[in-house]
């Protein structure tokens, strides 16, 4: 067994304490750094979703807001058009509900952490749609965007796609792949 003694005066004693909370200190701000570059790193949001949420504020207190959010998405929408009616994330999620949750959570977007919630659905028509009678939907809850849908309710040839799916998106140059598809799947089967 050994024993080392030592003589500090207290001023010695005084400047050894505080250089140790001093790396005490900063080894635990970069351990927090550390965790929230690593929580950064495991999202799993596509890179035109993260494009989209971090150039534009999903802020939406205002129309301008939430038509800036569906522009910068890539949707024109006519704000006179706009309804908002009050709506209840369901406490449990039935396969629809789960597969439309499914849905936002590819879009970085969470509905698990707002079951039972009361929430503001801003519905508007969309402008620059080639099908016609298309929707944009948001869903806000304290004055931010929570999930959001681009829809067509027809019985015929519904849809529900996320804000950054562009099928069927006006373009002089592109043309929606679905038709398309759905044409020569139907031409081949007869």
């Amino acid at each position: 067994m050994f024993i080392i003694t030592a003589k500090f005066s207290k001023r010695k004693l005084f400047f050894g304490i505080a250089v140790t909370a001093a790396l005490l200190l900063t080894a635990g701000a970069a351990a927090h750094l550390a965790g929230d570059v690593a929580a950064m790193g495991n999202r799993a949001d596509s890179e035109a979703n993260d494009a989209a949420q971090q150039t534009v504020s999903t802020l939406a207190l205002t129309d301008e807001e939430r038509t800036a959010y569906l522009k910068a998405c890539g949707w024109e929408v006519d704000a006179a058009s706009c309804t908002v009616r009050e709506v209840i994330i369901p406490s449990d999620f039935d396969e629809t509900y789960q597969s439309y949750a499914d849905l936002q959570a590819r879009q970085g977007f969470d509905l698990e952490k707002l079951k039972g919630k009361r929430v503001k659905q801003v519905v508007y028509s969309v402008t620059n749609s080639e099908e016609s009678d298309v929707l944009a939907e948001l869903l806000i809850y304290r004055g931010k965007i929570v999930a959001g849908d681009i829809c067509s309710m027809k019985t015929d040839g519904g849809f529900t796609r996320g804000l950054m799916d562009r099928t069927g998106q006006k373009s002089n140059d592109t043309k929606d792949t679905s038709e398309s598809t759905s044409s020569q799947a139907d031409s081949g089967a007869s």
